[in-house]
């Protein structure tokens, strides 16, 4: 539990740092990107103004870039950077803007603007960005690097920190089980003494209502303490499994068997279908105890006169259900229902002597086992549990 705690913490810490570098690195990648699209347009715009208003002379500077003038009648002028444009590159530039329809766009790593003069003629400029746009893509891949090893150690830090974190409520959960399992031993001696004491008055006085309730209660309370100890004793340290072959179809059959003289006793019927020769390593103990539970479960709170056990084989696991009518259960008790001390009607439970820890304890040996519980509530009408060996 305190593992599955710790993991939970991780990861949601990990999540709010993960959606802080997003922002962070959104952020840094949106502010550089902006001031490669302003140098861009101030590039652009310094290039203009630098052709004259009566037409390109000679010597003008145009660094990495290039000036087409198209007069009127269709004759071409034309300016550039020798080291990063040609005659021919140029003309091609030019023919692909005027395709695209646009004004102002990008082909490849070159901008570029299209005026159209009052003359009729057209001055096509364009400024080559390799450079820059290579210093975006290196920074890009730089910065993405970072955060990535950046999150990495992050997680081991975190990680780490988890242990301290999860300290105290480790210390306070020991704490609270050496409790349980003290105060549990230390009741047992008072019930059986009390238990003794109903039994011989039993035997003086018949039919007394008195002792009969004395015995029913510490019963009960036995019954509390064992499944609380258990309980305990699941919680401090994970118990030896003997994940030996099994015949799993012949091992359930032969729990469920043993509840039929108690199904008989409260006029119940166990309907079995189980499907013959499943074999898997598994704890033989705890296969035991998690079908004791929930048969036992269903004939204390089932509704109707037959309870359905099925055992199917589904891939490379094995799946064990046990159905049954139950009006008490709503669907929303469905993420309760394994809860210590969950109750769905308490009047049910005291004629039953049931202490609400028996599902707690099938989740516990399923966690354990690395198995899977589940119950689907169909509302007021039934209940079945799946456990996914």
């Amino acid at each position: 539990m305190l593992r599955a705690a710790r993991i939970k913490f991780v990861a949601v810490t990990m999540f709010i740092l993960l959606a802080l570098f997003i922002v962070m690195g959104s952020t840094v990648y949106g502010l550089m990107y902006n001031k490669t699209a302003l140098g861009t347009d101030k590039a652009l715009d310094d290039l203009l103004l630098k052709i004259p208003l009566n037409g390109l002379e000679e010597g003008i500077e145009i660094p990495r870039s290039a000036v087409l003038s198209v007069s009127a009648s269709g004759g071409r002028e034309y300016f550039f950077d020798e080291m990063y444009f040609t005659l021919d590159e140029v003309d091609a530039l030019y023919d692909a803007a005027q395709e695209s329809g646009e004004m102002t766009g990008r082909i490849d790593n070159v901008f570029f603007r299209i005026l159209v003069e009052k003359n009729g003629g057209t001055t096509f400029i364009a400024v080559d960005r390799t450079l820059e746009k290579n210093f975006e893509r290196q920074f890009t891949t730089f910065l993405i690097i970072v955060m990535l090893v950046a999150y990495i150690l992050l997680f081991f830090v975190v990680w780490g920190f988890s242990y301290l974190v999860m300290k105290p409520v480790q210390n306070a959960f020991v704490q609270q089980n050496e409790f349980i399992s003290d105060a549990g031993h230390e009741l047992k001696t008072p019930i059986a003494i009390i238990s003794a004491s109903a039994d011989v008055l039993a035997l003086e006085q018949e039919d007394n209502e008195y002792v009969k309730n004395i015995r029913t209660q510490t019963r009960r309370m036995n019954a509390l303490i064992s499944d609380l100890l258990s309980l305990a004793k699941m919680d401090e340290t994970k118990a030896l499994l003997d994940n030996a072959e099994q015949d799993l179809s012949a091992l359930i059959g032969k729990c469920v068997l043993q509840f039929d003289a108690l199904a008989f006793e409260r006029e119940k019927e166990i309907v079995t279908d189980f499907e013959p020769d499943i074999a898997m390593p598994c704890d033989k103990t705890s296969v035991e105890k998690i079908v004791s539970i929930l048969i036992d479960n269903a004939l204390k709170y089932a509704d109707g006169k037959e309870i359905y056990c099925t055992l199917k084989k589904s891939g490379d696991k094995a799946v064990f259900t046990v159905h049954n009518e139950c009006r008490t259960l709503r669907a929303d008790s469905k993420n309760k229902i394994f809860e210590r001390f969950f109750r769905a009607d308490n009047s049910r439970t005291r004629e039953t002597g049931g202490s609400g820890l028996g599902l707690s304890i099938a989740k516990k040996i399923a966690d354990i086992n690395k198995w899977k519980i589940s119950a689907h509530i169909e509302d007021r009408k039934s209940v079945t549990f799946f456990v996914v060996f």
